[in-house]
């Protein structure tokens, strides 16, 4: 059902993307590894989930769906990774034999085999076969072992297909722009950017939904200027309203205090290993007044009562662009998504 909060896994639930869908297709198909980028609850997830199963249904190559959320490292994705192979019954073109064991449960992993040696051997010994690395930004610090695991494989097995998503830092930055001593200098993977729906589209998307429910509604405009074209919010919006019956007034109410709980997890998550957390959170009250660079610095430092460096406001501008939280155009700074606007982010301190 298009109001089901879960992503959406076959392609008649997926309104509005069928564009990408077959575009994305065809780039894994010509051999080319896939980026998939877009702010939170655009759909990112739902389009990888989409792309799996349309290629195992139109050309029987299977695939498999990981997610990096808190994975942050070699050992801990070569776990999920194996979990993953043994759940889908992958095929290996290549018996493997030097770091794993085959059991009644699949592959397990041989005592004392290296990590690095181990994904090697596990990608470059499969069948044909897709791979989804959602949020991949998450191995940001493992990168160079990473980046040299995916330069072999991308070299050894031409069975193997990738697609990731991500935030424009650390490692997703280097898959798209791989300097020369990359591995990957030459091979980057096509980008496809998700943006929110169009007014058009949008409502077309509720209508789809309001009529699949057999409910009806006619506050189109008044909900979209509300949660703009983010498909994870109007799919929330209508799951209150159309799943679980409730008022109108009450069910965008829900949808944005639970859109509110969803971005403040998200954006501490990114806060995570910031020093300079106070300044962030400054910024982002600071954007819902202010979008000029000289204008934003003036109001983050009368927020924070004292002077800030110009070095160190760029580049905090600089990473929340990386993550999708801000976008940037004509020289001027917003805050990406309606939810966004909606936090106290003094509170948060």
């Amino acid at each position: 059902m298009i109001f089901d909060l879960h992503p959406k896994e076959k392609i008649e639930e997926l309104i509005g993307r069928e564009k990408e869908v077959e575009f994305t297709i065809s780039q894994l198909l010509s051999g080319n590894w896939v980026l998939i980028a877009g702010q939170r609850e655009i759909g990112k997830t739902s389009l990888m989930k989409v792309v799996l199963n349309e290629m195992k249904g139109r050309y029987n190559v299977r695939g498999i769906y990981l997610n990096l959320r808190g994975v942050q490292s070699l050992n801990s994705l070569l776990s999920l990774l194996i979990s993953e192979v043994n759940r889908e019954k992958i095929n290996f073109r290549i018996k493997l034999s030097f770091n794993f064991v085959f059991t009644s449960a699949g592959i397990e992993l041989k005592k004392g085999s290296k990590v690095v040696n181990s994904l090697l051997e596990l990608l470059n010994s499969l069948d044909e076969t897709v791979i989804a690395f959602d949020e991949v930004q998450e191995l940001s610090n493992v990168s160079k072992q990473f980046l040299d695991v995916l330069g072999n494989v991308y070299a050894t097995n031409r069975n193997v297909h990738i697609m990731f998503s991500g935030s424009y830092v650390g490692l997703v930055q280097t898959l798209l722009n791989p300097p020369s001593s990359s591995p990957l200098h030459g091979r980057p993977p096509v980008e496809i950017r998700l943006k929110p729906f169009d007014r058009e589209t949008s409502v077309y998307f509720l209508k789809r939904g309001m009529e699949e429910a057999k409910v009806s509604f006619d506050k189109y405009e008044e909900t979209i200027n509300k949660l703009d074209g983010i498909v994870g919010w109007l799919t929330l919006f209508g799951n209150f309203y159309a799943t679980r019956k409730m008022g109108y007034e009450e069910a965008l109410r829900q949808t944005i205090e639970e859109g509110k709980k969803i971005m403040i997890d998200e954006f501490n998550h990114f806060l995570s290993d910031k020093r300079n957390r106070k300044l962030y959170l400054m910024i982002m009250e600071a954007l819902k007044f202010a979008n000029k660079w000289k204008e934003i610095k003036t109001g983050v430092e009368i927020k924070l009562g004292e002077k800030i460096e110009d070095k160190s406001l760029s580049m905090a501008l600089k990473n929340l662009l990386n993550y999708n939280f801000v976008t940037k155009a004509n020289e001027e700074y917003r805050i990406s998504d309606p939810m966004l606007k909606e936090i106290n982010f003094s509170s948060l301190r």
